[in-house]
Order: C-alpha cells, then sequence, then structure tokens
C-alpha cells in the first residue's frame, strides 16, 4: 500500500480535531443524530471538493495518484465517525443515510475498510428491502465481498422490480466478468448456466430499468449472447470460424490453417506481457520450422501503423492479422477481455487449450509438440 504524503496526514489530523470537537456528550439524545450526521457530511463534502479541484490541476500521474490516496483515506476517516452514528439505531432513518452515505462514498473512490463493511453489512441486514438501495448498487460493485453480499441480499430481498432486477441483473453481470479467470470447465460451465438465469431473471423482472446508457434488457441480451458464445469456446469444442486481414489487407479465415497446430495469440504493442514473450515465440516459430504448425499473432492496435512500425524494429516473422483493432471479428467472437489470450487448436480445428496471460514457455511448449506429433501422425 502507497504511504499516504504529508498533506494526506496533515488533512487527517485536522478532520480528527474537527469531528472530535463535534462529539457530543454520551448521554446526549437520539434526535440530534440527524444533525450531527448532517454536520459531519457537510465537512465531508468540503474537503472532498476541496481535494477534486486538486485532482483536476494534477500534472502528473503521480500527483493525481497521491491526491486521490487522500480522497480514500478522507472517505475512510469520515466512515469511522458516521458509522457510529449509523450503529446507535440500525433500523432508523438516520443509520440507513449514514450507512448509505458510507457506501456511496467508499464505491466512487474504491476505498475499503472494516466501517465500510459493517456499513454495508448493516444496510444488508436492515434496509435489503428499502427502495432507496437502489443507489447503492453501482457503488457497491467496488466493495468486494461485503459489496456483494449487498448486492445479494437485495436481489432476494427486495420489493421493487428496478430495485430487484438491477441487483439481479449486477449479480449476472459481474459472475459473467469472472467467468474469462476460470480454467476449469466444469466450473465456467456452471457459472455460465448460473450467470444466464440471473440475467433472464433481472430482464423479466424488470426490462426498461435503466443501466447507464440503455436498459437492463438491453444489456442482459447482450451479456447472454456473449455467456452462449464463451460456451462454444471450451476446451474440447471446435474453434468458431473467424475472418480477419493479414498486413497486406488479404482476407484471410481461421479454416485456412486446418490441418495445422495453431497459436492464437491476441495482444497488442502497449502491452508489456505481450512483448514479453516475442524472444520465446521466435524460438518456438524456428523450432517448428516444416511442421504443421502456426502461430498467428492478432494485433489489437487502434492503428494498423503502430503494428508495422513496431514490427520493423521487433522481429516477428510468423502471420499477423489486423482489423478494426480491439473492435475486430476475433476479439468479438473469441470474447477476449485481457491480453496476451491465447488459443492453441489442434489439426482438425478443435480448441485445446485456452489461456489468459502466459501460462509459462513450458507449458506451451509442451502443448504445441503433443498437438504436433498427433497432426503429424494424422497426415500419414
Amino acid at each position: 500500500m502507497r504511504l499516504l504524503c504529508a498533506a494526506a496526514l496533515s488533512l487527517s489530523v485536522g478532520l480528527w480535531i474537527a469531528y472530535a470537537q463535534d462529539k457530543k456528550p454520551a448521554d446526549a439524545p437520539k434526535n440530534d443524530r440527524a444533525e450531527r450526521f448532517a454536520a459531519m457530511k457537510k465537512k465531508f463534502e468540503d474537503e472532498n471538493k476541496d481535494l477534486a479541484a486538486q485532482l483536476a490541476k494534477a500534472d502528473t500521474p503521480a500527483t493525481a495518484r497521491a491526491i486521490q490516496a487522500e480522497m480514500r483515506e478522507l472517505v475512510l476517516l469520515t466512515a469511522s465517525k458516521v458509522f457510529e452514528l449509523a450503529k446507535a439505531d440500525p433500523k432508523d432513518a438516520t443509520g440507513f443515510e449514514a450507512a448509505s452515505f458510507i457506501v456511496q462514498t467508499a464505491g466512487k473512490v474504491g476505498a475499503t475498510g472494516g466501517d465500510v463493511e459493517k456499513a454495508v453489512e448493516l444496510i444488508a441486514e436492515h434496509h435489503a428491502a428499502n427502495p432507496k438501495v437502489k443507489d447503492m448498487l453501482i457503488p457497491a460493485m467496488r466493495l468486494g465481498d461485503a459489496g456483494d453480499k449487498l448486492i445479494k441480499a437485495v436481489s432476494e430481498k427486495a420489493t421493487d422490480k428496478e430495485t430487484k432486477g438491477t441487483a439481479m441483473f449486477i449479480r449476472g453481470y459481474k459472475l459473467a466478468q469472472g467467468i474469462e479467470d476460470e480454467e476449469d470447465e466444469k466450473k465456467v460451465a456452471t457459472m455460465v448456466k448460473e450467470a444466464t438465469e440471473l440475467l433472464q431473471a433481472a430482464a423479466k423482472e424488470a426490462p426498461d430499468a435503466k443501466i447507464g446508457n440503455g436498459t437492463i434488457a438491453t444489456f442482459a441480451t447482450k451479456e447472454i449472447e456473449g455467456l452462449n458464445a464463451l460456451a462454444s469456446l471450451g476446451v474440447g469444442k471446435p474453434a468458431p470460424e473467424v475472418e480477419s486481414l493479414l498486413l497486406d489487407g488479404k482476407k484471410v479465415k481461421l479454416s485456412d490453417y486446418k490441418g495445422k497446430v495453431v497459436l492464437l495469440d491476441i495482444w497488442a504493442t502497449w502491452c508489456g506481457p505481450c512483448k514479453a514473450m516475442i524472444p520465446h515465440e521466435r524460438k518456438l516459430v524456428e523450432s517448428m520450422k516444416g511442421k504443421p504448425f502456426e502461430l498467428i499473432s492478432v494485433s489489437v492496435d487502434n492503428k494498423k501503423e503502430t503494428l508495422e512500425k513496431f514490427l520493423e524494429g521487433e522481429k516477428m516473422p510468423w502471420t499477423h492479422w489486423w482489423q478494426e483493432g480491439q473492435d475486430n471479428p476475433v476479439m468479438k467472437k473469441y470474447r477476449v477481455r485481457a491480453f496476451p489470450t491465447l488459443y492453441v487448436i489442434d489439426h482438425a480445428g478443435v480448441i485445446r487449450h485456452k489461456w489468459v496471460g502466459n501460462p509459462g514457455n513450458e507449458k506451451i511448449d509442451a502443448a504445441i509438440e503433443e498437438l504436433v506429433k498427433a497432426a503429424v501422425k494424422a497426415k500419414g
């Protein structure tokens, strides 16, 4: 964790003194909690406004990161004070508003900590059926396991259709995103099924509810289409046909390489881990000369000229595809979300391995060698 700058420490101390002065005697009447919360909220907003102005003027990434760290520290410091008001009576309106304030401010900057988690749990336990909780669902997505628990509680307990539908959509969407990191095919199938059911239920519950610039029905349909495509990308299934362009503009299809083992490498010149693979890929291509093997690098650089200029200085003597940058057909059909993404396809056009990130040179070599031997044997 980065150490906060001196300005952040000074700010924290100043806030602590201010809040200490605001603290009421232990026997203060319960009905002044709302007033105390309003005062704390006002102080936070003033301090945060100042930090936001500083962030807008930040002239270096380091300065911006330091200010963002101060903003997270301000959220956590405020949360520790506000939560005392929330827990005094977690079921009343002030308890809800105080906890809601913590969740929304923490979610905006991705601040996590004990008091934030407690505030999330308070809402999940006592206010999951409150329609106002809808405003906390998006911020909760950035609050880890505690946020996930809140979203789940709302999806199960909400009585307002839009709130319930939104919570179910977010659960399905987050599950769908997590599938990319799962390598166990059985788990993938289970996750696809569960995510699809949640998205379908969300679209049925509140089809016209707004999510960003669209509706739940619209986004759920797109996500389900993607999940269906993902289900067809499993190891042991035929690799979906896809067309792209060589650097000379010639149209080419994946099926043109049938009979060869194909290592499909989706990458970019700005991707450090992708570039780190190049030296070994050169050795791999050299070792496979004359054998039924093809390395196809699919660049997602926005401009073909960027790729061409890179290749002038970096020897990459194998097949290159480029078409429309990150909007290219391979990205869409193969549901690529991170780089590099690697598919190993056997001589019969069946997916045998999929890796998100470099799995290691030995693992790649072993997979290719085994499949090339099978291709040679099949050819006779």
